[in-house]
């Protein structure tokens, strides 16, 4: 099936989202493009916003249990038929008319489905619409990891969708002219270390799609990108780099605390996880990471540059 289903999670901002839906679906030229809006059962406002759009069959509502991470909202919307899922969201709506038909011609060069779509940066480093095709889903198991309690789910799709060299670009953008501040954040710099600790995990991750027999590439084309990772996991490291600098001011502009029981879940299942991450790192590299992990210091600063 050949459609773009764009999903969007929200929680409490009922009039943002009302008007980011709005602008979504006057800028929508397909009938068969879905909006999904993922929303937690004890948000009555958001709720409410759903019966505005209840006639409508371009917008599919979902009211579940809040989950812990936000990727899990995100990936609520695999339950809908479709060739690509376009991740956004609720204050950041689409800005370009037929954004639709535009994401979907550039999936359609992908000779085997599997791939990612971006429009326009939404700054330096990242798209404000990543889009992944159904086959990329289906070999990541995800749109977005569900690994962090905030905006670290795209960064790792898109490191992945950098290790297998399929980013194709779409002229769409979205107006960040209104977007309202990350919730949940907590802990910017242990988790961006975290992040940096598991590349080998993202490596494998890319690798076991790069040589699978459904990856359609020439042998030569193969070998480059089973090759090129040291490039992405260094610009990985650079990003997160500026996070833990930032940090302590980000950690201020949140005002939120750790004793949350959905992120003390979260962060519990990640340190679970340290030992498989640091596994065939060099030793002295692994203890690195251990440390600073498991007994970090009150401030995670930059990593020294042999890391970085």
């Amino acid at each position: 099936m050949r459609r773009l289903v764009v999903s969007i999670p929200t929680r409490n901002r009922p009039d943002r989202l009302l008007q980011t839906v709005r602008q979504n679906l006057a800028h929508i030229s397909l009938p068969d493009t879905k909006i999904f809006i993922a929303v937690d059962f004890d948000d009555q406002p958001t709720i409410d916003v759903l019966d505005v759009f209840s006639s409508d069959p371009r917008v599919i509502g979902s009211v579940r249990p809040r989950e812990d991470t936000i990727a899990e909202k995100w990936n609520r919307a695999l339950k809908v038929p479709a060739s690509i899922y376009l991740g956004i969201g609720d204050d950041d709506p689409i800005a370009t008319p037929g954004y639709d038909a535009k994401i979907l011609e550039a999936a359609d060069r992908f000779p085997d489905g599997i791939g990612a779509v971006y429009g326009h940066l939404a700054n330096a480093s990242f798209t404000g619409m990543p889009a992944l095709t159904r086959g990329l889903c289906d070999k990541l198991g995800h749109i977005f990891p569900e690994y962090f309690p905030y905006w670290f789910c795209d960064h790792w799709t898109d490191s992945i969708a950098r290790i297998i060299g399929r980013i194709s670009f779409a002229d769409v953008r979205t107006d960040q002219s209104n977007v309202g501040k990350t919730q949940e954040m907590r802990e910017p710099g242990w988790w961006a270390t975290w992040f940096d600790a598991a590349y080998l995990l993202r490596r494998q991750i890319a690798h076991h799609i790069i040589k699978s027999e459904e990856f359609q590439e020439p042998r030569w084309r193969k070998e480059i990108l089973l090759n090129h990772h040291p490039i992405i996991e260094y610009r990985d490291k650079w990003v997160n780099g500026h996070v833990r600098m930032n940090s302590r001011q980000l950690e201020g502009w949140s005002g939120l605390k750790t004793q949350d029981e959905r992120y003390k879940r979260i962060k519990n299942r990640a340190i679970a996880m340290i030992p498989e991450l640091l596994k065939g790192m060099d030793p002295q590299e692994a203890r690195y990471y251990r440390n600073l992990l498991i007994t970090p210091p009150t401030v995670i600063s930059n990593l020294d540059k042999a890391y970085a």
